[in-house]
């Protein structure tokens, strides 16, 4: 019996013992939970404050779509508080958002670059970013099928506006270096105007007189010609892009018409290719501005009687637009590096280095492309191609017609 009882007494220890153990051990871990879980709380609060305090646009919804997040970018873009839309449907939300926002949950796209929205009925720039978060109380399988959203809104109107003067100047500057021509193009009309003017004092002949005033007319429409374009090619217009349907014969032609207000310009021989119904659909002002930075950059490479050609084209998708000179061409080490804005191989005063950066920014705004190939001491030839709007394009043939 005392044997048993001391045996009951070293089990009896033992497993004290190993109780003893086991509480420590699930303090322990308990502490260790305590101070992960801090750890994950301060790690939430860090992220959430992240979303909160970015520069960005940020709107979390929920897989219901309901706004969970609502930063403090987001209600200076839109001038609503987060107090009046946590916890709403996007759908709910007041306009435009309620229709931006819940159209973009449910696209297929993740980024959207470059959207207008009318707000106050001022037009606003965005690029639109998405990322889905799987619901974390589902399993792994049904992740995607119930899924929240945190979507991103850059505001783009500010660079929008300095692009949008930033054209207005390089315009501004290529008038500039037309001033002279300008000039002795209306010069020449009014001198004649003048004379005529002058002598139908005197003049007595029905027949002269008429003869006379037939010439006044078509001199003033000549000049009222080189003003008009230059009026149409150096106004600011609106911010953003104007796009209409125009005939790309009769833009080109008014381009070489500006470039040959230059001397440059007047040195060289034009051949252009261009059906006259070929037609285009974008910001004619834009694309007005392109040729004749490419057409002005011709005539400064080339030579006196050297021959510039230009060749429209069209395809099922594409509108193409080459340019070829037969200047001094570009040197290789510098061919990487034409578009870069203030880039130029002229002399201090003879160009602000904006024109190939506009092009290549006026192109891209179009959704096309464009490609030089130079070699040195040969010539140039430029190639730019541009989505073709064919439905826009019949439509406005059928008017014609």
């Amino acid at each position: 019996i005392n044997r048993q009882l001391a045996m009951d007494s070293e089990a009896k220890t033992a497993l004290a013992d190993s109780i003893r153990h086991i509480e420590e051990q699930l303090e322990s871990s308990r502490t260790q939970l305590k101070g992960l879980s801090a750890d994950m709380d301060t790690l939430r609060r860090f992220h959430r404050q992240i979303l909160l305090d970015l520069p960005l646009g940020v709107c979390a919804v929920t897989p219901d779509h309901r706004v969970v997040v609502w930063n403090l970018a987001m209600e200076i873009l839109s001038g609503v508080p987060s107090r009046q839309v946590v916890g709403y449907r996007l759908n709910a939300l007041p306009a435009p958002w309620g229709d931006l926002l819940a159209g973009f949950a449910l696209a297929q796209d993740k980024h959207i670059p470059h959207m207008e929205v009318a707000i106050e009925n001022r037009p606003h720039w965005f690029n639109l970013h998405k990322a889905t978060i799987p619901d974390p109380q589902l399993g792994a399988s049904n992740a995607e099928s119930r899924t929240g959203l945190v979507m991103l809104l850059e505001d783009l109107t500010d660079l929008e506006t300095l692009e949008a003067e930033l054209a207005h100047s390089d315009r501004l500057a290529s008038i500039g270096r037309l001033a002279a021509g300008v000039a002795h193009e209306i010069g020449n009309p009014i001198t004649g105007i003048a004379s005529l003017a002058q002598n139908l004092r005197d003049e007595k002949e029905p027949e002269i007189i008429e003869e006379s005033i037939s010439c006044i007319l078509q001199q003033t429409k000549r000049i009222s010609s080189i003003i008009g374009s230059l009026m149409n090619f150096s106004r600011s217009g609106s911010i953003g892009s104007d796009y209409q349907t125009f005939k790309l014969k009769q833009t080109i032609d008014d381009a070489i018409s500006l470039v040959k207000l230059a001397r440059s310009g007047k040195q060289v021989e034009y051949n252009v290719s261009c059906r006259k119904k070929l037609r285009l659909v974008g910001d004619r002002q834009r694309i007005s501005q392109v040729l004749v930075n490419l057409l002005a950059n011709a005539c400064d490479a080339s030579k006196p009687g050297d021959r510039i050609e230009i060749i429209a084209s069209q395809d099922d998708e594409y509108v193409q637009l080459e340019l070829m000179d037969q200047g001094q061409g570009i040197p290789e080490q510098d061919q990487n590096v034409i578009f870069e804005p203030f880039f130029t191989t002229k002399k201090p005063g003879e160009g602000t280095g904006l024109g190939l950066s506009m092009v290549y920014k006026i192109i891209q705004e179009h959704q096309g492309e464009i490609k030089i190939d130079s070699v040195p001491g040969t010539g140039t030839r430029v190639v730019v191609r541009l989505p073709q709007h064919r439905d826009q394009q019949e439509h406005e043939a059928d008017i014609d017609h």
